[in-house]
């Protein structure tokens, strides 16, 4: 996949691949409890993996169509602690498509389903990376008495397209419509990625968030992944853009805090995954502390 494409995926909020990373990252421990398993969610099958034990339990969202094995860096250090689950979506990973169709809604009804049949320590604190995020946040609008806590790591604003359009011109307005071309899902769409737009929307309209610990986890080399077709003047407008995006996402909670890792780009947990890592364990702490965690 081009350079250029890869950046447009970021610009919409979805996951580029790590893989090296993540194949150099360690297992966890063999004392670490661990049990995998394809689980029948009604229309399809999730494949799923749960580490560890107790509550919380750490929901984990990968990013547009990456598999769960995209966590195995921070995986062993959360799961030394407390139950970690981790799972592909339908149509990634392991896991079949399925009937249902493959937007953010249905995902996040998917999750509800796969978490009741495992029976998995409440309340859940979900991290969502990229385009997981907007499914984290949808399942924590539905099931917001479930949700302990709500991390997003460099996930998009439903409106970065809207917002791009408005404050490009020119040829690098005709850029970004180009690599969007290049973007284009199928139709009638198919895979999650084909539903991006359409999730966006179910975002745009959801019910507020409750009030939780939230974290917002912000890439601090925002030009990097800026495609270098546009000009340096819109380079420079598009981060800045993106970083006022991210500001946005913190408000939608009061009380929301933000990290921004000044040497990592969008996959943060896998190149930089202690600054996932800290904040997840931290939270754990904070949700216990509140008397929430249910075993």
């Amino acid at each position: 996949m081009k350079r250029s494409l890869l950046a447009s995926l970021f610009l919409l909020g979805t996951v580029v691949n790590g893989q090296t990373a993540v194949e150099r990252a360690r297992i966890p421990d063999a004392s670490i409890k661990k049990m995998e398993k394809l689980v029948d969610v009604g229309g399809g099958k999730l494949d799923c993996t749960v580490y560890g034990e107790g509550s919380p339990t750490i929901v984990l969202l990968s990013g547009g169509r990456a598999p769960q094995v995209y966590w195995n860096p921070v995986v062993p250090d959360i799961a030394e602690k407390t139950t970690v689950l981790t799972y592909d979506r339908a149509g990634c990973g392991k896991s079949p498509l399925g009937d249902q169709p493959a937007h953010g809604m249905q995902s996040a009804r998917d999750l509800d389903a796969l978490l009741r049949e495992l029976d998995l320590p409440k309340p859940y604190v979900v991290v969502g990376h990229s385009y997981g995020g907007k499914i984290a946040r949808l399942f924590t609008s539905l099931y917001p008495e479930d949700v302990g806590g709500l991390i997003l790591e460099d996930t998009q604003h439903e409106d970065v397209l809207e917002e791009e359009r408005k404050i490009l011109k020119g040829e690098d307005l005709q850029i970004l419509e180009g690599m969007l071309v290049m973007m284009k899902g199928r139709d009638p769409p198919v895979t999650e990625i084909d539903y991006i737009g359409i999730t966006a929307e179910q975002v745009r309209k959801s019910r507020p968030l409750p009030e939780i610990p939230f974290l917002v986890i912000s890439s601090g080399k925002r030009m990097r992944e800026v495609p270098r077709a546009f000009s340096a003047e819109a380079r420079l407008e598009l981060a800045e853009l993106n970083r006022e995006l991210q500001r946005r996402l913190v408000n939608l909670i009061p009380g929301g805090k933000q990290i921004i890792v000044e040497d990592a780009g969008h996959n943060i947990h896998v190149e930089k995954p202690e600054a996932l890592i800290l904040p997840v364990l931290e939270m754990v702490t904070e949700v216990r502390k509140e008397g929430r965690s249910s075993r």
